[in-house]
């Protein structure tokens, strides 16, 4: 069957029927707009690149300047697609000043003013509407005079757009030309950096971006940044950044993501050295801005064994676990290096290590103090959960250091989290799992009401459903129908084991397998 794009109206053809309403029918204003949108509406018309407040000169002169820029834009832009400053009739002054006007009118000056905000959003879906943001794309390999400034200004223009609309940010398909850039522009930091900022925002929860800057040599610019630019904070922040959003599963819409194939091409690049140097220059220096895009770099590259153990043998674990103690009142970088812990505890002998050499002291103190912070929260309770899976002398030093405790004041602290809760009740089921000396403590900190509060999360429900059972709980598990009417509920032990008698043990199995034993050539079949 064919499929049709749906129908769209001019703004000129809108007002006019609203000013026919108000003068033939002498409808008030809202009265008139009103009607005009059920007309259309009922037609199937779409209206979401349209002002729907009543006319007014203002308004409509604020939009035909809008309007005018992006003319004005387009006609900059060749046949084929290129942008020639010397000969296409703008000065770079001139394109400079319509895109700021685009940025202006794009970017409401207050978030909380609603009609502006709006408004700000008519604007950008217009960009998409007259597929001007090809026109911006086009516009960041400008050449001739001014087109440095140029890049800069549309490199501005674009991340604010992108960053505040999905649907321009999935329009922006020119990854590949900016990894061009980059190495155009290699050498001017201050370029660079700003096109690493542009695509840590148009990469982040945006799978195709990951994948199409990738794919076009997008880790080895990076690399080849942090070695060539080893001083420059503004380069080394932005990129590493941009590893945090390539390597972080973040786009919902998507059921597979490449972010591990990511992590895995920077590693075999040789990422980690780099990281070293811009961990350090950054404790030096005290640029606690440039340790949390370390940190956060490596929390995300901690995928696998093979990296996390690269990770500790050059020393990042321990500079994390330095950056914590020293700069344990910032809270960015405290969430930072706790999910650094978090990730790396993965592995059975670091998790260890991390519960003796002071870091989970360090931890639970970062817990307590920024109790307000949900990435803490969440970090902290996802490493507790980490440290206590099959290390039942991690739960002895977790609750020496009042880890239990703490941990259950961030479930109270942050009820209506998914993330906090579902970490929180794996906690307590690792805790309990080997360790059931620690029950009694653990109901008299009233965790068994927590459990239930976190089991009405539809994400956390199992994991709190597991803890109560495992803490001898009489526990629950409501299901409902299509229409939302509870048809069962399920108490843990209520329904006696049904074992298939064929796999119960036996006494005579050393002669069952002699006589059912058969040569090796008889036992392929291909």
């Amino acid at each position: 069957m064919a499929q049709f794009l749906p129908a769209r109206v001019s703004q000129e053809a809108f007002d006019e029927v609203v000013k026919e309403n108000m003068e033939d029918f002498e409808m008030s204003p809202p009265a008139a707009v009103e009607d005009a949108i059920k007309q259309f509406r009922t037609q199937g018309v779409l209206l979401d690149n349209l002002d729907l407040a009543p006319p007014t000169d203002a308004r409509r002169a604020e939009r035909a300047a809008f309007l005018s820029a992006t003319e004005r834009l387009d006609e900059c832009v060749a046949t084929d697609g290129s942008v020639e400053l010397g000969t296409c009739g703008r000065s770079a002054a001139e394109i400079i000043a319509d895109l700021q006007l685009i940025s202006r009118l794009t970017t409401p000056a207050d978030a909380k003013d609603k009609e502006a905000a709006q408004q700000a959003g008519i604007y950008r879906s217009l960009l998409v509407t007259n597929a001007t943001i090809f026109t911006l794309m086009n516009l960041l390999s400008c050449a001739g005079p001014g087109a440095r400034a140029v890049l800069l200004e549309a490199v501005g223009t674009i991340k604010g757009l992108t960053g505040l609309s999905l649907e321009l940010k999935d329009a922006f398909v020119c990854q590949e030309r900016v990894n061009k850039l980059m190495e155009e522009w290699g050498e001017d930091e201050e370029v660079l950096a700003a096109l690493f900022s542009l695509v840590k925002v148009t990469c982040k929860a945006a799978e195709n971006n990951k994948a199409y800057f990738c794919k076009s040599g997008g880790c080895k610019s990076i690399v080849r940044a942090m070695r060539t630019h080893k001083a420059s904070t503004a380069v080394l922040g932005e990129a590493c950044f941009v590893v945090t959003s390539l390597c972080k599963f973040d786009d919902f819409r998507k059921e597979v993501s490449g972010v591990h194939d990511n992590a895995k091409e920077l590693h075999n690049l040789g990422i980690i050295p780099a990281l070293v140097d811009v961990t350090n220059l950054a404790l030096d220096g005290e640029n606690l801005r440039l340790a949390v895009a370390a940190m956060s770099a490596v929390r995300v590259l901690a995928i696998n064994d093979e990296i996390v153990q690269g990770l500790v043998a050059v020393g990042l674990l321990e500079k994390a676990k330095v950056a914590l103690e020293k700069y344990i009142h910032d809270a960015h970088l405290a969430s930072a290096c706790i999910g650094v812990f978090r990730n790396v505890s993965g592995n059975d002998e670091i998790k260890s290590d991390l519960c003796t050499n002071g870091s989970l002291g360090h931890m639970i103190t970062a817990m307590k103090q920024h109790a307000a912070s949900g990435s803490i929260a969440e970090h902290g309770c996802g490493a507790l959960a980490a440290m206590a899976l099959r290390r039942p002398e991690n739960v002895t030093h977790i609750f020496s250091c009042d880890g239990a405790n703490i941990l259950i004041l961030a479930m109270k602290r942050h009820p209506k989290n998914v993330l906090v809760q579902r970490q929180g009740c794996l906690a307590i089921r690792n805790f309990v799992a080997r360790n059931p000396e620690v029950k009694e403590p653990l109901m008299e900190l009233g965790v068994e009401q927590v459990l239930r509060d976190a089991g009405a999360h539809q994400g956390a429900v199992d994991e709190a459903y597991a803890g109560l059972r495992d803490l001898g709980c009489e526990a629950g598990m409501v299901r409902f129908d299509e229409n939302g009417k509870q048809i069962k509920m399920e108490t843990f032990g209520d329904t006696k084991a049904n074992f298939n008698t064929s796999v119960l043990a036996s006494n005579d199995i050393d002669s069952r397998v002699d006589e059912n034993s058969k040569p090796a050539n008889q036992c392929i079949d291909f």
